[in-house]
């Protein structure tokens, strides 16, 4: 199996290729740049995704693509630059998959895509825990984003039979943010009830790239309707000491509808999140607690 990484060369796509090439799994990474540490036997290729003809030369020769490439941050760019650049590019890697007989792709969505995220406003869910079936409320430029570019995978599936896997993830931390998530955690370190919560969700970039892998693995049954499934990813708990349904409550000044209560009562402090899908099929096992973040890139 190959695998073609766009993208390979930014914050998570390092520890992608890490991961991929731990397992042994062959691929090239597709960037500007080529990574500092491009791990050895493992190939580059410097390609613009907005450029339709480099890209449709570009993606071919391989089994996958995991594409990673976006502008991930939405407040440093204006919102018409993130929407043009994030379309255009997962279309083109579409359509040279579709031209060129890739047969899947594993896309790295966010939870921004559900509504919940960098947002101004705070949407109430329809209910908790938030799975893969919760309605999908976009309303800003990234999240448009993220959410149609999971759409367009759907509908090559559908139309062209091109496997699809979107892995809709809470924000990833990467060992580059220690220094700020240290100071994001300490009010919760100390035990502190959280004045102004959010939801709480988050996910190590160890953690993302082992659903990455796994999503490169995943065996589709065949009874499918279409060779596509979505994924919610997270860490199992929030980084906060408070219940996850208290922060809840203080959000919207009521709790939202709780779907499965014992879902809380077996973990007082889960993610709004529910990763049970992601456990199931794709053996998922997220690793990375925040109580532990400066220990999690040196236990590797």
């Amino acid at each position: 199996m190959k695998v073609l990484v766009t993208g390979g060369a930014g914050g998570v796509g390092r520890y992608v290729v890490r991961e991929l090439h731990r397992h042994h799994l062959p691929q090239t990474v597709v960037d500007f740049y080529a990574p500092a540490d491009l791990p050895p036997g493992v190939d580059y290729v410097s390609c613009d995704l907005i450029d339709r003809e480099a890209t449709l030369h570009t993606i071919r020769d391989c089994d996958v693509v995991v594409h990673l490439a976006a502008i991930p941050n939405a407040f440093m760019d204006p919102p018409e630059h993130v929407i043009a650049v994030n379309m255009v590019t997962t279309f083109n890697v579409l359509e040279a998959m579709r031209d060129n007989g890739v047969r899947r792709i594993v896309y790295l969505n966010s939870q921004c895509a559900i509504g919940f995220g960098m947002h101004d406003v705070d949407l109430k869910p329809l209910y908790v825990p938030i799975d893969e079936e919760h309605p999908l409320w976009p309303h800003e430029a990234y999240s448009f984003s993220k959410r149609y570019g999971e759409d367009m995978a759907e509908n090559y599936a559908r139309a062209f039979g091109i496997e699809g896997i979107s892995l809709r993830c809470s924000p990833i931390w990467m060992a580059k943010h220690l220094d700020s998530l240290l100071d994001l955690l300490a009010p919760s370190r100390r035990g502190e009830p959280t004045p102004e919560p959010s939801f709480g969700g988050y996910l190590g970039a160890l953690d993302a790239a082992q659903a990455i892998r796994l999503a490169v693995l995943y065996a589709f049954t065949g009874d499918e309707p279409i060779p596509f499934e979505v994924f919610n990813v997270a860490a199992p708990n929030t980084f906060y000491p408070d219940p996850t349904l208290d922060l809840l409550t203080r959000i919207y000044g009521e709790t939202p509808d709780v779907r499965d209560p014992g879902y809380f009562r077996e973990n007082p402090h889960a993610s709004p999140f529910d990763t049970r899908k992601a456990q199931r099929l794709l053996g998922f096992r997220p690793k990375c607690d925040w109580r532990a973040v400066e220990l999690w890139e040196v236990q590797q």
